[in-house]
C-alpha cells in the first residue's frame, strides 16, 4: 500500500504539480467508476484492478479526493494515485424497461415463452427429468 503523502508532496499537489509517468504505471485502474459524497468529501466509488491488496474487480471506495486530472484520467487521494477507466453509464429506467419489453417473445395476451430454441436441459444439465406423462384415461 502506497504510504500518506510527505508535508512536500502536498505543497507539490496544490500547486498544481502533476504525476510522472511511473507515478501512473504503478497506479491501481478503477473501471466503472462514479464520483460520490461521503461525509461531507468527494471519493469514487469503482471496481479496481491491479490493487496491491484487493483482488482483481473488487468494489471499492477511495479515500476522499485531492485533486482529479481535468480529462478524469487519473486522481490522487492522500494515500495512492489511481488511473481512472471507463465510467459508470447509469442507464435510465425507461431505456432499460424499453430493452427488456423489447425483446419479448410471446404477446401480452399468452403466458411468458422463453425465447426460441431455448432448451433448459441445455442451461442447467442437473435437473431432474420430468415424470413420464401417463397414458390419457380412456372413455
Amino acid at each position: 500500500m502506497a504510504e500518506r503523502m510527505t508535508p512536500e508532496q502536498w505543497d507539490r499537489l496544490v500547486a498544481g504539480w502533476q504525476p510522472s509517468d511511473v507515478d501512473l504505471m504503478r497506479a491501481p485502474i478503477l473501471h466503472d467508476w462514479f464520483p460520490a459524497w461521503r461525509r461531507g468529501a468527494l471519493v469514487v466509488v469503482g471496481r479496481v484492478s491491479y490493487h496491491p491488496t484487493a483482488p482483481e474487480g473488487t468494489p471499492m471506495q477511495t479515500t476522499p479526493v485531492l485533486r482529479m486530472a481535468g480529462d478524469e484520467s487519473w486522481l490522487r487521494t492522500r494515500r495512492e494515485y489511481y488511473r481512472l477507466g471507463a465510467k459508470f453509464v447509469r442507464n435510465p429506467v425507461q431505456e432499460i424497461a424499453e430493452k427488456v419489453f423489447s425483446e419479448r417473445t410471446s404477446t401480452p395476451d399468452e403466458p411468458w415463452a422463453p425465447h426460441p430454441g431455448f432448451e433448459a436441459r441445455d442451461h442447467f444439465p442437473d435437473l431432474p427429468l420430468p415424470p413420464p406423462e401417463d397414458d390419457p384415461p380412456k372413455a
